[in-house]
């Protein structure tokens, strides 16, 4: 698709309104913006804001040449906009930008040049209104011990502006600007507006006659006084520590009002592992399954983080492309060698049933008047675990204490056995398809003055 006109040519009648001002000046000649030769986007999706980098290789004359930029029906922040000589920048010189007056989407640079010559240039500038979502698809292979992750991202161009053949570039992390783009791109004017006159139409005309003339006779004069009048808000970020950033492969077309996939990266023969947990103070009774693998090189990962989005997890079954649906979950970020676990939901194939086999209290404690005041509330528990699935599963039962005074003792399996914090524990055992596996154990758990007292 075609770069939009008002970007790419110059408006000849601008000429016409403007010869006055070239008998005025020596020698000033008018450059054509060619078709661009690439452009950049980079978009800081937490701030609305998209830098675009502009290449173009344009023909100078000798002298004092004007480069007129139009952005009419778009959300660029003129504020923003910059003319960088790439090459014989000793040669050329960009002597200002302009705005003239009493218009609110064209900017002319004027630049000195010493010699003809073919330059590349870049023209950068702030835009809003480009988005972008990340999301995977994670496909299973048939035992469940790798898997193929294909990343991708759905930019959506809101801006006003087709971009063409564009290198696409996603920053993660929080931004911190001054003032929205939307906004500086959305004023009547690019440093503030004219007087309004106290309605006075007169006066109004008048202020408006000679703010022209003193621009045309001294533009850089008036472009500080009008800076001066209403400054715009300087954009400002927080270091590259404080955030990622991510550049898509290739080149991709993304025109205006359109939303466009595109491929971010792809990993196959990644390994990852199934674990059912069993946690009723989260889960309830049931058995929640989650998919685990890490970011890291060793799981062709681990080159850069991944930004958060939704991760849908497919499954090969029978012939060539069927795929069966496992569930899907959403990712926040992911940092290099950082495990990844999403929660595909519950899991009937598999069971984890604890029962208290038996239920005593020791150690009784009374006060003066007889009273009880402590004792040890002692229980033997086992744990069934059975798996019914076709493939062999990592089963996790964790155990949230409504106490941090108690005991573990008596385990029958006691290399499965973890205690992870102060008041909670964890087991977890490997089993093979179909199959069933018990382990008991004894909880001790020390009630009223008792807990005080080993």
């Amino acid at each position: 698709m075609p770069t939009k006109s008002y970007l790419t040519t110059i408006v000849f009648t601008f000429m016409i309104c403007l010869w006055p001002v070239f008998d005025a000046v020596a020698k000033i000649d008018l450059v054509t913006l060619t078709d661009r030769h690439a452009v950049q986007t980079t978009i800081y999706n937490k701030a609305d804001l998209t830098l675009v980098r502009d290449h173009r290789v344009l023909n100078f004359v000798k002298g004092m040449n004007r480069l007129q930029f139009s952005w009419a029906n778009t959300s660029i922040d003129p504020t923003s906009l910059c003319l960088e000589i790439k090459k014989q920048d000793h040669v050329l010189d960009v002597v200002e930008i302009t705005y003239p007056s009493g218009t609110k989407d064209v900017g002319i640079w004027q630049v000195n040049a010493q010699k003809a010559c073919q330059v590349p240039v870049e023209i950068t500038y702030f835009t809003s209104g480009i988005s972008w979502t990340s999301y995977y698809r994670v496909l299973l292979s048939k035992n469940q011990k790798t898997c193929d992750i294909r990343g991708y991202v759905t930019v959506t161009n809101q801006s006003g502006e087709d971009y063409q053949n564009a290198v696409t570039r996603l920053v993660v992390g929080k931004v911190n600007i001054l003032d929205t783009i939307a906004r500086l791109a959305a004023r009547q004017y690019p440093y503030g507006r004219p007087e309004q006159g106290d309605g006075k139409l007169e006066l109004k005309t008048s202020y408006q006659k000679g703010l022209r003339e003193l621009e045309l006779a001294q533009p850089m004069m008036a472009m500080k006084s009008a800076a001066k009048r209403s400054r715009p808000k300087d954009i400002k970020k927080q270091g590259l520590s404080e955030y990622f950033l991510y550049t898509i492969e290739g080149q991709e077309t993304i025109p205006n009002g359109w939303a466009k996939r595109l491929l971010s990266f792809k990993a196959d023969g990644v390994t990852v592992k199934n674990i059912y947990k069993y946690e009723p103070e989260r889960f309830g009774k049931r058995v929640v399954r989650f998919l685990t693998f890490k970011n890291d090189k060793e799981n062709n990962l681990g080159q850069t983080p991944l930004p958060g989005g939704e991760m849908k997890v497919f499954q090969r079954r029978g012939n060539p492309g069927e795929l069966d649906f496992v569930g899907s979950d959403k990712s926040r970020y992911i940092p290099v060698s950082t495990p990844v676990e999403l929660d595909l939901g519950p899991a009937p194939a598999i069971k984890i049933i604890p029962r208290v086999m038996t239920f005593t209290k020791q150690n009784l404690e009374f006060d003066k008047k007889g009273n009880l005041i402590g004792f040890d509330e002692v229980k033997t528990i086992e744990i069934q675990f059975s798996n019914f699935t076709a493939t062999a599963a990592t089963l996790e039962y964790v155990k949230n204490m409504d106490s941090v005074h108690f005991q573990i003792s008596d385990i029958t399996a006691p290399d499965r056995f973890e205690r992870t914090d102060q008041d909670t524990i964890k087991f977890t055992i490997e089993l093979l398809p179909r199959k069933t596996q018990t382990i008991g154990f004894t909880l001790t758990t020390r009630r009223g003055e008792r807990q005080w007292q080993n």
